[in-house]
Formats: structure tokens, C-alpha cells, sequence
């Protein structure tokens, strides 16, 4: 199936650019309710892929073992923008694991909060790895590499024990043999997930609500699900969308973000999951399209969708100030049960 109109862009009288892309909702069984474009769509996770993998710090050992608190646990799961309050998160994950900023394989790049760019440049200094938005995430894995008595200069490579857990972990929580996982290489040099829209939604329902789990892998879930809700800014940061869902979904819904127009949900009352991919990658379709397709699907009710307003589109204006345009969503979920 193709990709389904989305969003709207309008600048006066017409219609200037349009947003086409899919969505999948599925309980923690795999079930399929609700679907737009095509559900079996296979996407690469990217960064929503990072609370299955902080589940291997769990699962391995490697958070007990170092002492990690859950705002580690949820730094190692955060796409960051680099404010002061992520940079030292992340330097105590290092500290907890006994390694360097030099260690992170994850590449350097500037902080994707404004402020704390310019910080940064008044005093004179470059980024480095730390901040990188997935600088957690790499200082965590650093520490289940050396755990699992990996060599921790190959910590990245999809083969490495700790590269290897993850993997089952993504299989065993969105429903899908390991052999049929795509693996490319994510922006930060760990690897990726490829998989179906459909079973990315199911690992998210087995996230919010994941009583059916065998032991070990219900415990992980429950403890990095618990550490994002608990430190939802640690996962994100400033003028982030994944933050305002988690506040207004208050201690009910699980959400995060990945690039190229993905982003996860999880309503654990409701046991169900959620996963919008678009077409062409741009975050200026996506969240007022997931702002939507929450609403739709009973994620989020009228009133908390307009807590989230500012994230739904609406009036363009310019820099004069002066109105130009609109974002409109456009569309409607199929139900399928």
C-alpha cells in the first residue's frame, strides 16, 4: 500500500507542499487496530529503537552492576539536546563505568539547543562526542561491552555480545525474527533496526504494558519505561515534543522520537502502541500528524490535544509576523477490529 496524505502546508490560496507517510497501532499481542497507508511499511527505528536497547543495560547486568539510578537509565535512552542538565547526566554514566569522553564512538556534533550552542561558542569551545544527542546511549553500551568482557574499542560492531542482546531484545518486544531485522548503520555509528511499522507498534504496547513478558524482559521493560516517564526531560530537553506528551499524558502515555519522521508511543491503560513513519522525513509534518494521530486513536483526548496545540500546526506566519499560511492534518485512521 502507498503512503496516505497527511499534512497540509497552505500559503494563501493553495496548497504549497503536502506530508504523506503511514501509521500502525497494535496491543501488546501484535494485534493491528488502527492503520493509515501501509502498516507493514519496513522503516528503520532509529532513535526510537533506544528503549530496547537501554532494556540490554538492564538485561545485562550492567545496570545493578554500576549502580545506575533511573536518570541514567534514562539519559542512556534520550535523544538530548546538550543542556548542562544532559551533559552531566552523561558524564556520570561515564564515571559510573570508568570511561572517558574519548571513549565514545558516537561522533561530535553541536548541541541542538540554541542557548546551549551559544554557550558553548562564548566560551570559545568546539563540541566533542558528550555532545552528540545520543552521547547516553553510547556510555551505557560502553559499560555492557565491558560487563560482558567485550573488546570495548568494537563496542558498535553488530556482532559484539552486547550488539548481539540487543538485537534479541528488539525481536522478542515488536514480535519479528532476528533474521528478519534489517541492520543498518544509525547517525551516531551504532546499529539500526529495520523492521515493519506494524511491529514497531507492538514493541511499543509491550513497553507500556508488558505484564504477558517473560521475567527478565518484563523487568527491563518496566524499569526503562518507569525511567523515562520519571525524567521525560532527560530524554529530550527543550522545545521537544516527546516531553509534552509524556506532561500531558501524565504517568500514561511513553513516547520517543527518532529521525527521519519516526516516533513511538506507548498508552499503558490501554495497552497499546503506536508508530508513525513519514515519507519524506520532515519533522515539520510529523508532529502535528502524531499530535493527531494520538488523538484519533484515544491515546490523547480533546482536551489534552489542545495542551499540545502549539505542536498541531495551525497559523504560519513569517518573520515580519505577518500570516501567510496553514498545517492542517488531513486524514483519518482506519479501524481494523
Amino acid at each position: 500500500m502507498d503512503a496516505e496524505l497527511m499534512v497540509e502546508v497552505w500559503r494563501g490560496q493553495m496548497v504549497e507542499s503536502k506530508h504523506y507517510g503511514h501509521v500502525a497501532v497494535a496491543d501488546r499481542s501484535g494485534k493491528l487496530l488502527l492503520a493509515l497507508g501501509d502498516p507493514d511499511r519496513r522503516i528503520y527505528m532509529r532513535s526510537s529503537a533506544k528503549p530496547f536497547q537501554t532494556m540490554a543495560v538492564v538485561m545485562s547486568g550492567a545496570a545493578d552492576h554500576y549502580g545506575m539510578a533511573p536518570a541514567d537509565l534514562a539519559i542512556a535512552t534520550a535523544s538530548h539536546t546538550a543542556e548542562p542538565v544532559h551533559i552531566e547526566q552523561v558524564r556520570h554514566v561515564l564515571s559510573l563505568v570508568g570511561k572517558d569522553v574519548e571513549d565514545l564512538q558516537c561522533g561530535a556534533h553541536p548541541p541542538s539547543d540554541p542557548e546551549s550552542y551559544e554557550e558553548l561558542r562564548s566560551q570559545g569551545l568546539e563540541p566533542t562526542s558528550i555532545h552528540n544527542n545520543c552521547s547516553g546511549k553510547h556510555a551505557a553500551m560502553l559499560g555492557v561491552a565491558q560487563l560482558l568482557g567485550g573488546d570495548t574499542s568494537h563496542y558498535l560492531d553488530p556482532e559484539a555480545p552486547g550488539q548481539r542482546l540487543i538485537r534479541s531484545i528488539v525481536a522478542e518486544m515488536c514480535s519479528i525474527d532476528e533474521e528478519d531485522i534489517a541492520i543498518g548503520v544509525d547517525g551516531c555509528s551504532a546499529p539500526v533496526f529495520g523492521v515493519p511499522l506494524r511491529a514497531m507498534a507492538t514493541g511499543y504496547a509491550r513497553l507500556a504494558d508488558h505484564r504477558d513478558l517473560r521475567p527478565e524482559l518484563r523487568d527491563a521493560a518496566s524499569r526503562v519505561r518507569d525511567a523515562m516517564m520519571e525524567h521525560p526531560y532527560l530524554i529530550a530537553g527543550r522545545n521537544r515534543v516527546g516531553v509534552d506528551i509524556m506532561r500531558v499524558g501524565r504517568g500514561r502515555l511513553v513516547a520517543k522520537t527518532g529521525a527521519e519522521a519516526v516516533f513511538g508511543v506507548g498508552d499503558l491503560e490501554r495497552g497499546q502502541g503506536l508508530a508513525i513513519k513519514l515519507d519524506d522525513g520532515q519533522s515539520r509534518g510529523v508532529t502535528p500528524a502524531l499530535v493527531e494521530s494520538l488523538r484519533q486513536a484515544g491515546f490523547l483526548d480533546d482536551a489534552e490535544a489542545q495542551e499540545l496545540r502549539n505542536w498541531r500546526g495551525g497559523i504560519q506566519r513569517n518573520f515580519a509576523g505577518r500570516e501567510v499560511g496553514e498545517v492542517r492534518s488531513q486524514f483519518r485512521l482506519k479501524v481494523l477490529v
